[in-house]
């Protein structure tokens, strides 16, 4: 298996992988591509996020951590229907979490409040095609990341062209 090869296996695999190994140098360099592998990861997530701050405003930072969050989640996911109504539903969500949040902060309490159980409800409901894949709780998150970081004005601007 070269150095790729193992970078693109998941968690479960590096992990066999390192329970099979023979030898200490065997152990020691699997232990080194993992460790690689979750540097990769934290450089990718922190520039992700830094490079959304520079274009869309620190203000609108928080949107960067809930567009990689979906991007990790649902790239490998399968919501059980067929390609276009998957892109059709992850639009659905992102408009979802784009506008509800920022109404529900606009509303009198009580419709904020109405209009936040009716969101999530159609995030869990059609998020949640398998639940063994938590797909909602990324889902849910994102929206109450995005209702907790609520912005105006030429921010929130900034806010809808980074969901877009």
């Amino acid at each position: 298996m070269t150095f790729y090869q193992e970078l693109q296996l998941n968690q479960a695999g590096s992990k066999n992988l390192l329970k099979k190994s023979e030898t200490l140098k065997e152990k020691l360099y699997h232990m080194w591509v993992y460790l690689v592998k979750i540097a990769a990861t934290m450089a990718f997530c922190f520039f992700f996020v830094s490079i959304f701050s520079i274009l869309f405003g620190n203000e609108n930072s928080i949107v960067g951590v809930v567009v990689l969050l979906c991007l990790m989640v649902f790239r490998n996911a399968d919501l059980g229907i067929h390609t276009g109504q998957s892109t059709m539903l992850l639009a659905l969500f992102f408009v979802i979490m784009t506008v509800c949040p920022h109404l529900a902060n606009q509303f009198s309490p009580v419709l904020g409040m109405l209009l936040n159980i009716a969101a999530l409800a159609v995030l869990i409901l059609f998020g949640c095609h398998n639940p063994s894949m938590f797909n909602q709780s990324t889902l849910v998150l994102g929206y109450l990341l995005l209702y907790g970081y609520d912005v105006t004005g030429k921010s929130y601007q900034m806010r809808l062209v980074g969901m877009a």
